[in-house]
């Protein structure tokens, strides 16, 4: 320890000269006051995209493990507006985009549910807001304000005190401490986002105060954010055999988000920060589609078809091409939020030959679907002399003498019982957490540490039933009810829009009481430990960390069989190695590895024992699943190793390349069978799903898979102004074809290259930056009606720019997709199935991505 605090030190006295240096020559680097740890030194940061990068690039080079990170260029400057797409500028991690922004996050192939997330080291309470979300254990990246944040850790590799639960990789967000900012430190931004899809521009504000006082003993900060977007997200999606049709997502989402920091340091031995942060969004949202069934169903006649993916004769034929039989109205109206609350206290105390710290929070979040309806096609279908034709890769349809804009059915249907609810869901835990770090001279071992975790989790989800008065007539007339036409289809279609808040007023009229579906409570209770010990060493030219982490789990699911409360048990425990080592080949160049055993809980939507209801409230006839779960489901346990060679050509330069692999097992495999209708307790009020009954799956472990890949970098900083940061990753996912229901081997989310290109220029005055994200085709896996199916390639380039009109006032201008990129998604079942969507090559849906553009001032004082 006391060589790694000399090299520690050092470290520090080049950045502090180079904050000096910087400071005199360009006002645009002018030292901020903003103090950030390296190591055990505290030393001043400087501001802007070259600053940052510097940082990125000491964080990675002086950890013992693989470790790639982000920091804000500034308060308030994070490099992009949602968190989760600064991530994806890192080797190795993909995103997932839902409605046009960045949700979920991959780590080297192993999909979003292998990643960790924490909030200063500590799990956040998360809930979704979309009814088809089920409950994971994901971060959820839309509800966190970019603001917020002063860096995120990326942990590829792990070590014995990271928290277990990422086999692909753990991210660790980290928000800001008032000690560590200059006293009196004020930030303000107000913004305007236009986006292309919806054609309207939203507010956007942020601010943050910082005090401390004169002995630096007691500090405090406050931050908040405000935001309001309208989003609109169009295209065509497929429910085949059924139909498909152009469709329309609107929401008017508003997001806040506030966060307090007290700090209190009376000596130089003792810290204590209590952060409290309340983060809401309220996510009300309508779906509009215009379906135009097929008239050559398994049903209907099917002597018209004119092209087939597969061979119709041997029971394999997917029709792609024919007449098309009825137009369908329907609408989605819902109202949505979610919130969470998080209440952190961190103790920690420096003696003179240790570290000790206390952690202990509560975490809570509450959301889901506060109000659900639908309304249909008055006419039950009118008949379209017309054809479709989705032989192309997309979905095309002709329609003479049908206009779909000027369409309306005269009458809307209200669906009732199932298709009128409500569906609130809730996550909590509460944790408390115990480190000891002592400074030892045991020959090459200069620090021993332990640690110990204890957590209490639980996370349920409901569903009400609206009880409506005796005599209410569920048709409604269409006359006064439109309110213009909206943009959907990929593709140049519209249809009329009817009122959604004059139809929620309608049906909410109609309520005299609810009724709970005990059939979907399902409730998960977890208590969780883990016991850690870790060494680490160092000596001339190389460094690294070993140690054992053990983990303990304790699960409950709890539900309603036959209407009485029932709960089923399991437990599991695992113990977790880990070894990371650096060798120093020379000043400027390092050769790195590690190997150690990780581990993922089972998604809490696998553990509820009690059945998931799927596919009866939608359009498809012969989609019922009756999905049971499993309380014993095991981890997800993987082996991991990784080698890599870096090499810092100056303060500001790297060029690397590095190795990976990964073992992994536990994945959850799903028994099918098909049973008939009268042998699943739950009534199928639709002849047609009734006449096909069900299918039953049934959750157990089963399969493992392989991870391997390399990843290359390369960022430089050419001394003019301008500089670039290229990475390049390969991932090979592999697992058995009898993992998933689609019999495909690659791995949820896995893209088998993706790429990131940036270039920035910083002067004086202005910071520009250009930045192209890239990944190839991979999977997505959901349950119910959207199913498993292929994403295409998908690339976004995005521009940022920042013009510093005096030392305190900039302006900035973010584009988003400046490409307008779209997203396809295609079956991909490698079995053959018959008059299916999900055969391999069908275009299912296709997304318009909008373009968003950020105008705005910030003030810093």
């Amino acid at each position: 320890m006391r060589q790694n605090n000399i090299k520690r030190c050092a470290l520090a006295v080049r950045m502090a000269l180079v904050a000096t240096v910087a400071a005199a020559a360009a006002p645009a680097l002018a030292a901020d006051g903003e103090v950030a740890k390296v190591g055990d030194v505290e030393v001043i940061q400087i501001r802007g995209i070259r600053a940052s990068q510097e940082a990125n690039l000491n964080a990675k080079r002086y950890s013992d493990g693989t470790v790639d990170m982000i920091t804000a260029e500034d308060i308030g400057k994070f490099p992009d507006k949602n968190v989760a797409e600064s991530l994806q500028r890192i080797p190795g991690v993909t995103i997932q985009r839902q409605f046009g922004e960045g949700a979920a996050v991959s780590i080297r192939g192993a999909g979003e549910d292998l990643t960790l997330t924490t909030l200063n080291g500590q799990n956040v309470a998360s809930t979704g807001w979309f009814v088809l979300e089920p409950a994971k254990r994901s971060f959820n990246y839309e509800l966190l304000p970019s603001e917020l944040v002063g860096d995120l850790e990326v942990y590829k590799s792990s070590q014995a005190d990271l928290t277990e639960g990422g086999v692909g990789g753990t991210v660790i967000v980290n928000t800001r401490r008032p000690l560590n900012l200059d006293a009196n430190t004020y930030f303000a931004s107000v913004e305007g986002s236009y986006q292309s899809d919806s054609g309207s521009t939203d507010p956007q504000f942020s601010g943050l105060g910082s005090w401390k006082n004169d002995d630096e003993t007691v500090g405090f900060l406050l931050a908040a954010v405000a935001q309001q977007r309208s989003l609109q997200r169009q295209g065509n999606e497929a429910f085949w055999q059924w139909g498909a049709g152009p469709v329309a997502f609107e929401q008017d989402r508003k997001r806040s988000a506030i966060a307090a920091t007290l700090q209190y340091r009376p000596t130089e031995a003792l810290n204590v920060v209590l952060n409290v942060l309340d983060m809401k969004m309220a996510a009300d949202n309508t779906n509009y589609a215009l379906w135009l069934t097929q008239a050559d169903t398994t049903w209907g006649d099917t002597s018209a078809t004119e092209a087939w993916i597969g061979d119709p004769a041997l029971g394999q034929g997917t029709p792609v091409k024919g007449p098309l039989n009825v137009a369908y109205y329907q609408a989605r109206p819902r109202e949505a939020t979610m919130k969470s609350q998080v209440f952190d206290l961190k103790l920690e105390y420096q003696g003179d030959n240790y570290l000790a710290s206390l952690h202990f929070g509560d975490t809570s979040s509450t959301g889901g679907t506060d109000f659900e309806m639908v309304v249909d096609d008055g006419t039950g279908g009118t008949p379209v002399n017309g054809s479709y034709d989705f032989t192309g890769g997309g979905q095309r349809w002709n329609t003479p003498g049908f206009n779909l804009a000027t369409y309306d059915p005269g009458s809307l249907v209200m669906g009732t019982g199932p298709n009128f609810n409500r569906t609130p869901k809730s996550d909590d835990e509460s944790y408390i957490q115990g480190d000891i770090a002592f400074e030892v001279d045991y020959g090459i071992i200069n620090e021993l540490k332990f640690g110990a975790r204890y957590a209490q989790h639980n996370t349920r989800s409901r569903r009400f039933e609206y009880i409506q008065a005796a005599g209410f007539n569920p048709q409604i007339s269409t006359s006064g009810l439109a309110d213009g036409l909206i943009d959907v289809g990929a593709g140049n279609y519209q249809i009329i829009r009817f009122n959604s808040d004059a139809l929620k007023a309608w049906a909410k009229a109609s309520i005299i009481g609810e009724t709970e579906d005990l059939g979907a409570y399902s409730e998960i209770d977890e208590n969780n430990a883990a016991l850690y010990a870790m060494a680490r060493f160092g000596t001339d030219g190389v460094r690294g960390n070993f140690g054992l982490r053990y983990v303990s789990t304790d699960a409950k699911s709890t539900y309603y069989l036959d209407g009485d409360r029932a709960s089923s048990k399991a437990s599991y425990a695992e113990f977790l190695p880990s070894f990371n080592i650096v060798f120093d080949l020379a000043d400027d160049l390092l050769l790195r590895a590690s190997a150690a055993r990780v581990m993922a809980r089972p998604q809490y939507v696998d553990m509820y024992v009690n059945p998931n209801v799927m596919g009866t409230n939608d359009d498809l006839p012969n989609n019922q699943r009756w999905i049971v779960g499993n309380v014993g489901l095991q981890p997800f346990v993987g082996n991991q190793f990784d080698i890599g060679i870096e090499w810092y050509f100056d303060a500001s330069s790297m060029l690397s390349a590095a190795l990976f692999a990964k073992d992994v097992k536990n994945f959850v495999t799903v028994t099918r069978s098909n049973v008939s209708a009268a042998e699943i307790p739950f009534e199928l009020t639709d002849p047609d799903e009734r006449a096909f009954g069900w299918i039953v799956e049934q959750k157990g472990n089963g399969k493992d898979a392989t991870i391997q890949g390399l990843e290359l970098q390369y960022q430089q900083d050419f001394g003019n102004g301008f500089g670039s940061i290229v990475n390049y990753t390969y991932t090979d996912a592999k697992t058995d074809r009898d993992t998933f229901g689609d019999r495909n081997r690659v791995l949820s989310d896995s893209s088998r290259h993706s790429y990131n290109l940036t270039g920035y220029y910083e002067g004086d005055a202005i910071q520009l930056r250009l930045a192209y994200n890239w990944r190839s085709e991979y999977m997505i896996r959901e349950a119910g009606s959207y199913g498993n199916r292929l994403h295409d390639d998908f690339g976004s380039l995005d521009l940022s720019v920042i013009w510093s009109v005096t030392d305190n006032v900039d302006l900035k201008l973010d584009v988003n997709n400046l490409l307008e990129a779209s997203s396809k998604q295609f079956g991909n079942n490698q079995d053959p199935v018959f008059y299916s969507g999900f055969a391999q090559g069908f275009p299912l849906y296709e997304f318009e991505m909008a373009r968003r553009i950020t105008l705005g001032a910030s003030f810093r004082f």
